[in-house]
């Protein structure tokens, strides 16, 4: 009996984690640092990587599927796919963002145990424990922003048009490449990044590698211990917002309220009112993410970052599409 099209929706979806792990495990052993001087045959990849030859053969037949790697007479050497996005240093790298997803990986596998008990398993707490773990999820977070963040910055230029020295504050900003985009995109721009300090130490190299240290400026502290600064024109809350309940996140509103000089606005990264069914799932997924990663976060609906934003005074509120980086986002004004 052939397969409904129910049945191959259902397979399509349960089948579609191993081409994940595949991408994972590659990014996970480093291979494309291996193979970025010259191929190597598979003995010599696999005393680099330090893994089971046998094993590794049968792991880049199926890596070579995927268009990752070819083998040819000099040994195995990267696609053009793999050296564009999994080489680290390639402007347009994913690498950190494949080798985060190795704990999101084992992290969703606890998912079941999430739904049982309605609170973040231990082991994901583990997960984000060592040192490292800080800077790996700042670069990812990098890695992703950079291909959306300057057609974001695009959306949002046309609210400070006019302001001679704009001031924006990008709040939880981490990596900051959407205050590096917006400086890129107004001469006169000046940013500042606030997070907690170990992530700001990552997001000044980060400005620093871009050349705009003189605009763009990195604050240490924590929004509801520290002061954020005042008179800014514009805030950006991309993300910090899901981490929280609802009184912890009406009392950010209110601070970002604040912070905002007499017209300054806010803008809200977040799942619109109507979304497609491929925005609804997004959101769907990223709360459950909220479910396994925190404490008592949740990703807002619409609704509810409307009707926060009204009861804190805000006004003005509209919804702008970023349709080339299929993103939109809540603008709302002091």
């Amino acid at each position: 009996m052939p397969p409904t099209q129910a049945q191959r929706r259902i397979l399509e979806f349960a089948q579609g984690f191993r081409i994940s792990a595949l991408l994972i495990t590659f990014a996970e052993l480093g291979l494309a640092r291996h193979l970025a001087a010259r191929p190597l045959s598979t003995a010599e990849l696999a005393q680099a990587a330090g893994v089971d030859a046998q094993a590794l053969a049968r792991f880049l037949r199926a890596a070579t599927a995927l268009d990752l790697v070819s083998e040819t007479s000099q040994g195995w050497q990267l696609s053009t796919l793999a050296t564009e996005t999994l080489l680290p240093d390639s402007p347009h790298s994913l690498a950190h963002f494949l080798a985060a997803q190795a704990a999101f990986y084992r992290r969703w596998g606890l998912l079941t145990d999430a739904v049982r008990s309605g609170r973040a398993p231990e082991a994901s707490r583990r997960e984000e424990a060592p040192t490292e773990w800080v800077r790996h999820f700042t670069l990812m977070l990098y890695e992703t922003a950079r291909t959306v963040s300057d057609d974001v910055a695009a959306a949002l230029v046309p609210l400070i048009e006019g302001i001679q020295r704009p001031r924006v504050l990008d709040l939880g900003g981490g990596h900051g490449e959407y205050a590096m985009a917006l400086a890129r995109a107004h001469p006169t721009l000046e940013a500042v990044v606030f997070d907690l300090p170990p992530v700001t130490e990552i997001t000044s190299e980060l400005i620093a590698r871009s050349g705009l240290t003189d605009r763009v400026s990195p604050l240490p502290g924590d929004f509801f211990r520290d002061p954020i600064g005042q008179g800014y024109n514009l805030v950006l809350l991309f993300g910090v917002l899901n981490s929280m309940n609802e009184e912890e996140a009406r009392r950010l509103l209110s601070l970002v309220y604040q912070a905002l000089a007499p017209g300054g606005w806010l803008a809200i990264r977040a799942t619109p009112p109507h979304p497609t069914p491929e925005a609804r799932l997004q959101h769907a997924l990223l709360d459950l993410q909220m479910l396994l990663a925190t404490e008592h976060g949740h990703h807002p609906t619409a609704a509810e970052l409307e009707r926060w934003l009204h009861e804190t005074g805000f006004t003005d509120q509209q919804w702008r599409s970023v349709p080339e980086g299929n993103v939109t986002l809540l603008l709302a004004r002091r």
